[in-house]
């Protein structure tokens, strides 16, 4: 699973998709696919059609509060590695939701053609839990998002590290206009726990393009106090694990 090299990236122009509504110490469910290139089309066309219709009905419903669905486009070994991430956050774990009543949504529609498991092979499944720690420019227009699993000695040092430190500094940074950076959040990995997945916590970056994404995050003059990495020096117990998404579709609570 480490090999897998998780990390998001979005696309599509949308403006504001919530993702402090997905920030909320809530429970998410990311689960990462496999899509054949030749089958990516019509599994994209699925997503938006029927699921994305399906999951803006259950959030009405209160049983979901996020849905996401993020086409991965880096990575190693792209022929074999997952290249989908699907992201539920449900309303309440345990009762989850019931996929089946996709059908009522669609009573003309064959289940055959509104199905995406025949086209998908689920690989793996994460549970995460965000904090409240979200923030984000004035009017942001999310369009990719770099997300990065910490592998590390003690998750507290990590945490208290972008809580305290790299948070407050981001969002000067925001203020002051010397970043690209959209958006910034993180979380803690709850499941798997195992020397295949060996990740504590996670965080991302959005921004509005790719062109962003894979630039120099910070203006030239933004400048670092010289201890302000201390922290980290010896809390880091291997790599962090990054990749970019595109964002294809997104159903929030928030902001309907």
């Amino acid at each position: 699973m480490k090999k897998l090299n998780y990390v998001l990236l979005l696309g599509l122009s949308v403006s504001l998709l919530s993702f402090t509504s997905a920030n909320a110490q809530e429970i998410s469910s990311h689960m990462h696919r496999r899509v054949a290139q030749s089958d990516m089309e019509e599994y994209l066309k699925r997503e938006t059609t029927y699921w994305q219709k399906f999951a803006e009905s259950e959030i009405e419903k209160g049983n979901l509060t996020f849905w996401a669905v993020f086409q991965k486009v880096s990575g190693a070994d792209q022929e074999n590695s997952p290249n989908i991430l699907i992201i539920n956050n449900f309303k309440d774990m345990d009762k989850g939701v019931d996929w089946s009543g996709v059908a009522a949504l669609f009573p003309d529609v064959k289940m055959e053609d509104i199905e995406t498991w025949q086209l998908a092979t689920t690989t793996d499944q994460i549970f995460v839990r965000n904090l409240d720690n979200h923030i984000q420019v004035d009017n942001p227009e999310f369009n990719f998002v770099h997300i990065l699993y910490h592998n590390v000695k003690n998750a507290d040092i990590q945490l208290t590290f972008e809580a305290e430190k790299w948070k407050p500094m981001v969002q000067k940074a925001m203020e002051d206009g010397k970043t690209i950076v959209q958006g910034w959040g993180n979380g803690v990995i709850l499941s798997p726990e195992s020397k295949d997945f060996d990740y504590d916590t996670y965080s991302y970056d959005l921004f509005s393009s790719a062109q962003d994404a894979l630039s120099p995050y910070f203006a030239d003059d933004l400048a670092f106090p010289e201890d302000f990495f201390n922290d980290l020096t010896d809390n880091s117990a291997g790599p962090r694990n990054a990749h970019l998404y595109r964002i294809v579709a997104v159903a929030s609570a928030q902001g309907e």
